[in-house]
Order: C-alpha cells, then structure tokens, then sequence
C-alpha cells in the first residue's frame, strides 16, 4: 500500500473513530403538556405560580407581574426531559446525554380568561455542552419532551386549589383570637377549671 492509500484509510479510521453528532428532530410539544386553565383570578394564579418557582428553588432571571410574564432558570435535565440528539462512532450509535452543567430555563406566561379563571402557558428551553469524540464541545439546544412543563403545570394547579385571597384588617386592628374550646357536657378534660369556659348562668 502507498503513502496516499496509507493516508485515506487511517483518515477514515479517524473519521470513524471521531464520531458524528446528530442533532435531535425539532417538533411542537403537545399543548397539553404546555399549557393549563387555573380556576383562580389573575392575581392569585401569579401568587401560586410564584409559590411553585420557589418550592422548585427556581432562580428567577425576569419578570413582568403586569404582562404576567416570568423566566426562571431551572435545573440539570436529564434523556427523560429532552432529546439531545445522537452520536455515531465506532462503537455504535447512541443518544447524546446531557453534561452536568446542562441548563433548563422555563418562560412561564399568565394570562386572564375572565375575572375567576386564567391560562397559564409553560416553554421550556434545555441545552447542553455536548462532548463528541475528537470533536471539541458544542453547546446543542435540546428538544423538549413535554414532560418537565406538564409537571410544573400539575403543580401550580394543586398550588391553586389552597391559594386564597389575603383577609383584610383594618390598621391597627387586633389579629383574631382563637375562641375557647367547646366541651359536651361530661366529657372528661385535662384543661384547668379557670381554663374552661363559663356557662351564662355562672
């Protein structure tokens, strides 16, 4: 074998052995997984959306109360989460999995319906620094599988069902006390008797 057939096999070995990468197929997460109708007003829907970034330790990076719009950074994502493509190498073909320092970042929008029931829309963007053999890094914007917005979305859904509105006091009115305990007549206690309440006729 020659210098320049030497040449062309042991760069095609190089070739194989380096790998190609992939890039994932770009599809339209199903709006059923990316968007929810909150039976709340505007005004508390954007309170238990916000209870629900801070139960997730979201960092917020942005927000618009008056637009209803919020983007918080999320965390690592793993092949459940997004498609990042595949590599091909010697070896065989296999999916690309994100790295550690992969970022999630989720741009959640609130918008009224009507005065007792509002949309809230979820999109998530992951990428991923992705290592192809004898390729340097390259950062890849990863394909969502849906499965991250729709879990988030579950959860400001259940956050609604115990948000309620805050009770008004007037200034410098004393917060409510807890009334006593009614007891049946007979019915054995362990409370002092200057701790029970007294009968009218007392």
């Amino acid at each position: 074998m020659d210098t320049k057939s030497k040449f062309v096999v042991l760069a095609l070995i190089s070739i194989a052995a380096g790998g190609c990468f992939y890039p994932p197929a770009t599809q339209e997460t199903p709006e059923s997984k990316t968007r929810a109708v909150v039976p709340l007003p505007f005004d508390l829907t954007w309170t238990a959306v916000n209870e629900v970034v801070k139960q997730n330790d979201f960092r917020i990076q942005a927000q618009e109360p008056n637009h209803g719009i919020l983007e918080v950074m999320g965390r690592q994502f793993s092949l459940q989460d997004a498609d990042c493509g595949k590599i091909t190498s010697i070896a065989g073909s296999y999916a690309a999995e994100p790295e550690a320092d992969a970022t999630s970042v989720f741009n959640i929008r609130v918008q009224p319906v009507s005065n007792e029931s509002t949309r809230v829309d979820v999109r998530a963007t992951f990428e991923s620094p992705l290592r192809v053999p004898l390729h340097p890094y390259q950062d890849v914007q990863c394909v969502s599988r849906g499965s991250e917005e729709s879990r988030l979305l579950q959860q400001i859904l259940a956050q609604a069902r115990i948000t309620r509105p805050p009770e008004y006091r007037k200034p410098g009115a004393p917060a409510p006390t807890p009334s006593a305990p009614q007891l049946a007549p007979g019915r054995p206690t362990l409370l002092k008797p200057e701790m029970l309440p007294k009968l009218p006729s007392e």
